[in-house]
């Protein structure tokens, strides 16, 4: 989604930086502008004797050292967008003290905001949507938003795979929470998490394809809400921040 977002950016006249904070990342399909590969070597720490998980807390736990030289990079590209693509393994990036610190001096005072992207092959099963699982992703994203206390944009990806009957049950769950909860009642307490979920609401939830591109336009446009309060913000100063 970086590449092709970023893509899309440029495409409608308007410069983007794109970061690299996957240090164990080992092809990416797009060149980036600014890449944590120059500070920390995820191999070296490997050869340390750590498995992969403990080598990535690390790795990532490292990063933090570097925060003030990625933060120069990054203004150095003048950019009226700046998109950062982190570790997918959430666990390891968005609930540790230390990436939060990192996201906080990376970002500085800049305008913020999260793309929460959801692969459809965590809640799809025979070709039609578990709701179990279903809720366990936007309870994660819920969570991410609560941690990292920045405007969060939930986006189901890989949208040009799914069928209508799955995005109808998809958009038919999320315009009437109740009917969601009633999916999940035999686990006693997940109709009221949904229930809260409901009340909180989590915000716009979009579907989007990194492959066709379709989405981009209204990813675009929930950005603008959350960063300028419908706005569109590109300007020349490099202050918005993704």
């Amino acid at each position: 989604m970086t590449k092709t977002f970023g893509d899309w950016i440029e495409d409608h006249e308007m410069s983007v930086a794109r970061v690299n904070l996957d240090p164990a990342v080992e092809v990416l399909p797009y060149s980036p502008d600014v890449d944590v590969r120059d500070y920390v070597n995820f191999k070296e720490i490997l050869n340390e004797g750590l498995g992969p998980n403990g080598a990535l807390i690390k790795a990532v736990d490292l990063m933090l050292l570097h925060a003030d030289r990625i933060r120069k990079e990054i203004e150095a590209t003048e950019s009226n967008y700046v998109l950062i693509d982190t570790p997918g393994q959430l666990e390891l990036f968005a609930f540790r003290r230390s990436t939060l610190e990192l996201f906080k001096r990376v970002t500085a005072e800049d305008k913020a905001a999260l793309l929460y992207l959801i692969d459809p092959s965590l809640f799809i099963s025979e070709g039609s949507v578990d709701p179990y699982s279903f809720v366990s992703a936007l309870l994660l994203g819920t969570s991410v938003r609560a941690r990292m206390r920045v405007p969060t944009i939930f986006v189901i990806s890989k949208v040009d795979l799914l069928s209508d009957e799955i995005i109808n049950t998809i958009e038919m769950w999320l315009d009437d929470p109740t009917a969601l909860a009633a999916s999940v009642s035999e686990v006693e307490i997940l109709p009221k998490m949904v229930e809260a979920i409901g009340d909180a609401g989590v915000g716009e939830v979009l579907f989007a394809s990194a492959l066709s591109e379709e989405g981009l336009d209204n990813i675009y446009a929930a950005l603008q809400r959350a960063l300028a309060g419908g706005e569109d913000y590109a300007t020349e100063e490099p202050s918005a921040r993704l």
